[in-house]
Parts: C-alpha cells; structure tokens; sequence
C-alpha cells in the first residue's frame, strides 16, 4: 500500500503550493543522503518526499492523483477503482504506464520545469549541480553525477613558472591530496580533480573538485604570455657612455650590453629567455631606467655647463 503523499509531506489536502514548498524544502534538508551518509532509511524517506513533492507541485499531476486517491486507489479501501484499471502500488508506477515504456530514461536541468522549482530547491540547499544529468528511477529524479566543488590556490610566480606540488585538505571528507601544479599555469587557471568533488550517494558519481589558481605577483617579474617583462636602473653616465649591467632572468643573471645614448624607457630583448611551456620559449624584455642623481659637486656641474655649450 502506497503512503499518502500529503501524509508524507506533513500538509493537509488543502495546502497552498507554498506551503508544499515550505514542507518539501524543510524534510528534503533534514533527510538529503548528503547529511546523512550510510543511513538507507534516511535515503528512502528523501526518496518519498521527493516523489511527494514531484507530483503535489505540478497542478496536472495533483489532479490526477487526487481523483485517484478519493476512488481509493492509494488507500487500500476495496472500491471498484481498482477494476478500472488503477494500480493501488503507487502513482509513479502510474505515470510510468503513461509513458512510451521506457522507465529509465535522462534528461537535463532544463526538463524540470514540471517539479516546481525541485532542483531549484536542492541547489539552494545543497548546492548548484548545473549540468549534470538525472536518471528516474522507481520515481525519483536524481543526479546521476553529484554537483563539483570549487576552491582556491594561491602560489607564488616562481612556483607558476617552475611548477610545483602543493599538499591541499579537501574540505568535504578530510582527505589529504598532493597535487601537481603544471609549469607556466597562469592567473586564474583551473585544475580539475576528478571524483574529488562532493560525494555520490545511491550510484552517484562523485562530483570533481575544481581547483583556480591565483598567481601572487612578484616584485622583479611580470607576464604576458610566454614573455617575462624586468627592468634594471643604471645611472645617467652609463647611459651616455655605455656599459655592461647585470640582469637577472628567470634561471640564471647575464651580462646585457648597454650602447651609447641608450635612452630611458628603453626596452631590450633578450631572445629566449622567457618562460617555457610545452615547446614554445619566450623572451625576456629587459626595460632600462636611469638614474638621474639629486645631488652633484662643483666640479661636477662645471663639467655639465661645459659639456651643455
């Protein structure tokens, strides 16, 4: 004998469409498998509730099932309902008969339209599952892969360039995970963990964790693409007379070549001496600043007047 519906939701017969979203919203957050992990009474009542509130939120289906309950056909009582055809096993079993024959069968997001707002209930709930697919089953819709969940990593610029290992906790099970940080992975670049995400309940898949990478900017580098972008200050003599200065690059320090009447702002290309990634080398563009000084002696100054003229 099939439960009542609105017995299983708590309301009365009479109850508005918010007052079934209200009693819906309050047992599917008590009873959801999510908080209640391993309980397969909890599982079946979430099942129940949710089959409930599938058929008392649509006006069609409430109809239907509300003719068929006063002819019995969900109390058990022996009225003639039962020889015309009505199966006493449950209104889903019902609905199935209605259908093409096929009772296992997907569909999107988008096909729930029916249900009232049910996957917008749970998401709120439980969070977003976007995307992902539903099976029906014995009456109840659920996602054949659990929703993914996303965090934050936060590296500094070397380790972006190098790569690196990073040990993360996963905040849903407690599980420790080492993870590889791919050479040259950008700001806000996404790694994703399958089967990492939230856990999978009755055939579930787990979800996946997606993990964005923040890159922490650095006081000698900057990025565009492949390229590294540095500067160097030299003073105002070696920019007129030329010289040779000292510049650091990602892996080791050269000596760059500074001609004559080099003038400020001036940007040098150091080929190949960017960042690698994959088989593509950038290069590094090397800005020159000079310093002009604050202060000058006497004789230093004769010397500009002179020079000037």
């Amino acid at each position: 004998m099939a439960e009542d519906f609105y017995k299983v939701l708590g309301v009365g017969e009479n109850a508005s469409q918010a007052e079934i979203k209200k009693a819906f919203r309050q047992l599917a957050k008590k009873y959801h498998p999510d908080k209640n992990k391993g309980n397969k009474q909890a599982e079946q009542r979430f099942k129940e509730i949710s089959e409930a509130y599938e058929t008392l939120s649509d006006e069609k289906k409430k109809k239907e099932y509300d003719m068929m309950r006063k002819y019995g056909a969900f109390t058990g009582a022996g009225s003639g309902a039962y020889q015309q055809g009505f199966n006493p096993g449950g209104f889903s079993e019902f609905y199935k008969s209605q259908g093409s024959g096929s009772h296992n069968f997907n569909f999107n997001f988008s096909d729930l339209s029916g249900m009232g707002g049910f996957d917008d209930i749970l998401s709120s709930l439980f969070g977003s599952a976007k995307g992902g697919s539903f099976r029906r089953k014995s009456g109840f819709r659920q996602p054949s892969k659990a929703p993914d969940l996303t965090a934050e990593l936060t590296i500094t610029f070397m380790e972006a360039v190098k790569g690196t290992s990073k040990i993360i906790t996963l905040g849903n099970t407690g599980k420790k995970l080492k993870i590889k940080i791919p050479q040259g992975i950008e700001d806000g670049g996404k790694i994703r963990l399958a089967g990492q995400g939230q856990i999978g309940y009755n055939g579930q898949r787990n979800g996946d964790l997606i993990i964005t990478v923040r890159v922490m900017p650095d006081q000698n580098f900057t990025r565009k693409g492949n390229d590294i972008y540095t500067s160097i200050t030299i003073p105002f003599i070696d920019a007129i007379m030329g010289t040779k200065a000292k510049v650091k690059t990602l892996t080791k320090t050269v000596a760059l070549t500074i001609p004559p009447g080099t003038q400020p702002g001036t940007k040098m290309r150091l080929k190949g001496q960017g960042l690698t990634v994959g088989s593509k080398t950038g290069d590094l563009y090397v800005e020159i600043k000079v310093e002009i000084p604050k202060k000058i002696t006497e004789s230093q100054r004769k010397l500009l007047e002179q020079w000037g003229k």
